[in-house]
């Protein structure tokens, strides 16, 4: 769920862009380099050119730094309806990268590698953002790598706030204070304070993180039961029902899109929404948004003094639960080289942040990174010289990332959830006399069918 389906071009850019930091990469030695064999999974298709021809250079410049491995790759990556056969029939490549939601079960099933050893080993663990690591974690133990993800935060306009006599370099923390500010935006400029996905199941994708910003859930821990029946949901749409009617801060349009709010905002004519930070590269890109006019802020709260949640999803990287110790150690390698050297090495940082910088594109939009705070923050000091991306907009995000908590979309059904949800946005929106209750038992009842499958 991402703003980032609109968003093929610029990716297409950022992809050609790291090209160029391969070629200074250099993976650290594995204490095991002899001859093992390491099988490469999320081979992208023939039909995706310009991934297929970055993936294939990854590969050969990886493969020269470790002549004694035989390293083959396969397009097999994650389908839950393929996985288990492939694993049981040998199938399945040494190392391929899943979604966030699965990590929990496939560590309870025994299908995801221990590889706190090689980890340790390689020095990486505690290079990378610990709150993901949890993620990919249980009992002390890690069995996968996060790679890439997104966390949700609050895009706001800087020139409406300006025209609204708002401070853009202090924007909202709570709930509370969005809700002061839509209203002010509303009346100050004329245009929707805040806004709301609705529909194509980003409705519920956007109403689960505002759940849990007030400390709910969706699903149990299990996937086994949907909880979002509950006063954290409910609160949330009583809000949004409050800036919709009470406050007519939202605008009249209750069947909002990705592509809707995002031409919106661009234009001006949308004071704050709910996404990921690096929607920044479409909406400067694609939509031809004024780069300084994009600003960026942790999830409110409920409380001033509370620390941020969001919802996060992304890609982690496991291992094959029948690799041996050393193709443990080779699959870490290739993620440390293919994912995180651009982290730790100052070189291939610049390098890489230069060739995105001459293509156009954007090169380093903070969030929620897969690093360390202290890894990330050097990082962004590095590229800081030839970055294009107005990092001073990010920094209500960035002052509050280290205390922020990450939670995983329900680990159950999530496009499920989403879609059973996004009527109850739409009703909420379009009739101020909607039965809240109501609309939640009957949403959850609909959720449970799927879940007790």
């Amino acid at each position: 769920m991402r703003l980032t389906r609109i968003a093929a071009t610029v990716a297409g850019i950022a992809a050609v862009a790291l090209t160029a930091s391969l070629a200074g990469c250099s993976a650290s030695p594995s204490a095991e380099d002899s001859a093992v064999e390491l099988v490469i999974g999320n081979q992208p298709a023939a039909s995706q050119t310009a991934e297929l021809a970055l993936f294939k250079e990854q590969v050969a410049a990886f493969t020269k730094l470790h002549p004694k491995w035989k390293i083959s790759t396969s397009e097999t990556g994650w389908d839950s309806q393929t996985f288990q056969a492939k694993l049981a029939g040998g199938d399945l490549p040494t190392v391929i990268g899943v979604p966030f939601t699965e990590m929990a079960g496939l560590i309870k099933r025994g299908q995801a590698a221990d590889i706190t050893s090689s980890l340790d080993k390689a020095g990486v663990k505690d290079e990378l953002n610990s709150s993901m690591v949890d993620l990919a974690s249980k009992s002390g133990k890690t069995y996968g790598i996060p790679t890439s993800a997104y966390a949700l935060g609050l895009a706001y306009n800087r020139d409406l706030f300006t025209q609204a006599g708002l401070d853009p370099d202090n924007p909202p923390t709570t709930w509370d204070e969005v809700r002061a500010a839509a209203k002010t935006i509303t009346e100050k400029t004329g245009q929707p304070g805040f806004s709301q996905l609705t529909k194509d199941n980003m409705g519920g994708w956007i109403l689960t993180a505002e759940t849990y910003t007030r400390g709910g859930a969706m699903e149990n821990a299990e996937g086994t039961k949907a909880t979002f029946d509950a006063a954290p949901t409910k609160d949330a749409l009583e809000y949004l029902k409050d800036l919709r009617w009470t406050d007519d801060s939202m605008g009249a349009n209750a069947l909002v899109g990705i592509s809707d709010i995002a031409q919106d905002f661009a234009a001006g004519h949308v004071g704050m929404f709910v996404i990921q930070s690096d929607a920044f590269g479409t909406l400067t890109q694609q939509l031809k948004m004024a780069p300084e006019a994009f600003g960026f802020a942790s999830l409110p709260t409920e409380k001033a003094s509370d620390d941020p949640i969001t919802l996060s999803g992304g890609n982690i990287e496991i291992v094959n639960p029948k690799a041996s110790d050393a193709q443990k150690e080779a699959a870490v390698d290739w993620i440390k080289y293919v994912y995180l050297d651009k982290y730790t090495d100052k070189d291939n940082a610049v390098k890489a942040a230069e060739a995105a910088a001459a293509q156009g594109a954007p090169v380093a939009i903070p969030g929620l990174s897969a690093v360390s705070d202290a890894k990330y923050t050097q990082y962004l000091d590095w590229v800081s010289d030839v970055n294009n991306v107005p990092v001073d907009n990010f920094k209500p995000y960035l002052d509050r990332a280290a205390k922020q908590t990450v939670k995983a979309e329900p680990v159950a059904n999530a496009q499920d959830v989403y879609a059973a949800l996004d009527p109850v946005v739409q009703a909420v929106l379009t009739d101020k006399n909607a039965d809240i209750d109501a609309l939640l038992k009957s949403a959850a009842a609909t959720v449970q069918g799927k879940l007790g499958r």
